[in-house]
């Protein structure tokens, strides 16, 4: 049971630029100082794709990668909804891990074009 125990948590390798840009912007936030929670939280309200901890603050993150501009911008793509979806996700996190006390922050590690730290945009507090 150990071996097969050791398979599944191991980490795999990225099948598409989604997960890409989710483990560039984890290297990033770790070379930040901050410390890393989780990824890809899913629950019935939506996702949050990390989780990190600055002091007393947890930071749900929200990346984002666009290869092109025509349908708009990382940014851009950052919708009313979907931030709905990380709040309440965010919310339900806290909750089952007796965190509601607890400080928080929503940010969003952007990629435009290329998934590498010269085309990366963190913002802090998006909302």
């Amino acid at each position: 049971m150990q071996i097969i125990t050791s398979i599944f948590q191991k980490r795999k390798t990225p099948k598409n630029n989604g997960e890409k840009a989710e483990q560039a912007a984890e290297a990033f936030l770790l070379t930040q100082g901050l410390q890393f929670v989780g990824r890809n939280f899913f629950c019935r309200l939506g996702e949050i794709d990390l989780i990190f901890l600055d002091q007393d603050t947890y930071i749900f993150v929200e990346v984002r990668f666009r290869a092109s501009n025509t349908h708009g911008s990382a940014a851009e793509s950052l919708g009313k909804s979907k931030l709905n979806k990380v709040r309440k996700s965010a919310s339900l996190w806290l909750q089952k891990n007796n965190k509601v006390n607890n400080a928080c922050r929503f940010d969003a590690i952007l990629f435009d074009q290329k998934i590498d730290t010269q085309h990366l945009t963190w913002l802090k507090a998006v909302f």
